[in-house]
């Protein structure tokens, strides 16, 4: 049964394909009709109606489109900013949105600046539904031209809104003093009035990796975990963990895997990481290639303990990577991208014991084209993929069904 629908699936996706190129592609290189499937690393959310808000990039714009009909169809793009902007757009450092439940839309987003690999945090809102959006505002305060990149964004159930970044103004720094610094560091800011305005920017730790996505998870009613990828030692890049307040105060920070793995470059791989709500927990997926661990692994970190556990292999073999992780009635799911030598595949395991067992993995979708990072998103029916192609533009795939017949091997 599930093989039936994923064969309809491809079908359709690839009807779906032989349309995308004569839409998105021109003979000057730009796209010839803006939307989210021709344009590029999209971040998508439901808001509390159960619509679509999808935010991506397309010709040095970030735009916003929603859809009722999961999405079916979208409502015409609305530009984030109104001038062009050298926006971040690759699988670790896209767009980010969140809805909240009193309908303002915030959008967060890396600005590319000049030398390389330098940038600044960029932020905006909507306060009319999605219609128009306020001026973009510069959220890093150090007014330097480093690198503040790779943001994460996350509302709190008590409405604090967190931004938080890879920033190299301590390097800057410690360069100009002619002393060493290895890496980069995690900053963040805090906004308590739904993004009218932020705090100063606080410090959470010196020496993290300069270029890897951050993982954000709720701790409490308005704190926040995170995960990132930190230099310990002189090279060895494995992960810390790290509870957050909106007083800037830093409860706690701790390591959070062992890999060993000795690499002084970027790995371009961050992790993935989701609260559970039958131990309270943390899940948490990465990659590594490390003297302890090679290949893709899950774990479970627990803040009383200050350890992690049930740690588990999810793959081994060559290009394996960027996982996603979410939970959804009590039931865990990881997806992540393999490749068979010849096509990226969209791989899935689920458990429904806290991360204690697996189902065996099984290929939700592939492609032999280019295709972003996997990610899950899910309102109050159902949980989907999240996921765009070159060959089928933009996918939403409920998989809520499917992934209960995966979790007793009904393939």
């Amino acid at each position: 049964m599930y093989n039936k629908i994923l064969s309809i699936l491809v079908l359709h996706a690839a009807l779906m394909s032989s349309s995308l190129y004569a839409i998105c592609d021109s003979s000057d290189g730009k796209r010839n009709e803006v939307s989210v499937h021709c344009g590029s690393t999209p971040s998508a959310t439901f808001d509390r109606h159960g619509n679509l808000w999808i935010a991506y990039v397309q010709d040095e714009f970030v735009y916003v489109s929603q859809s009722k009909d999961l999405g079916k169809s979208f409502s015409e793009p609305v530009a984030v900013n109104s001038m062009e902007e050298d926006v971040e757009h690759n699988g670790e450092n896209r767009p980010k949105i969140i809805v909240a439940d009193s309908g303002q839309i915030f959008v967060s987003w890396t600005l590319k600046t000049s030398p390389r690999f330098t940038g600044e945090i960029r932020f905006s809102r909507s306060t009319n539904g999605g219609e128009s959006f306020e001026t973009p505002r510069t959220i890093n305060d150090d007014n330097l031209f480093a690198g503040h990149r790779f943001e994460s964004l996350f509302l709190t159930e008590s409405g604090h809104l967190y931004l938080t970044w890879v920033d190299k103004r301590d390097l800057e720094k410690s360069v100009k003093a002619g002393k060493d610094y290895i890496g980069a560091a995690i900053y963040y800011a805090v906004s308590d009035d739904g993004g009218a305005s932020f705090s100063q920017n606080y410090r959470v730790a010196n020496h993290s990796c300069e270029c890897c996505r951050i993982a954000i998870a709720p701790k409490g009613p308005e704190n926040i975990a995170i995960l990132w990828r930190q230099v310990f030692g002189e090279d060895v890049r494995d992960h810390a963990i790290a509870e957050l307040t909106p007083s800037g105060k830093i409860l706690t920070t701790n390591r959070a895997s062992y890999d060993q793995w000795h690499i002084n470059a970027c790995p371009h791989h961050g992790p993935t990481m989701v609260q559970s709500t039958l131990s309270e927990d943390y899940h948490m997926s990465w990659f590594t290639n490390g003297d302890l661990n090679q290949g893709l692994y899950y774990a479970r970190y627990s803040f009383k303990d200050k350890e992690s556990t049930h740690l588990f292999q999810v793959d081994g073999k060559p290009g394996a990577g960027h996982p996603y992780l979410s939970e959804y009635n009590e039931k865990l799911h990881l997806v992540w991208k393999g490749f068979n030598g010849k096509e990226s595949l969209l791989n899935i395991i689920t458990s429904e014991d806290d991360g204690t067992t697996w189902s065996e993995p099984t290929s939700l979708l592939k492609t032999e084209k280019g295709s972003d990072h996997p990610f899950l998103i899910q309102d109050s029916n159902s949980l989907y993929l999240s996921w765009h192609t070159d060959e089928f533009g933009y996918i939403l795939l409920d998989i809520s069904e499917n992934t209960q017949r995966l979790s007793v091997n009904e393939n």
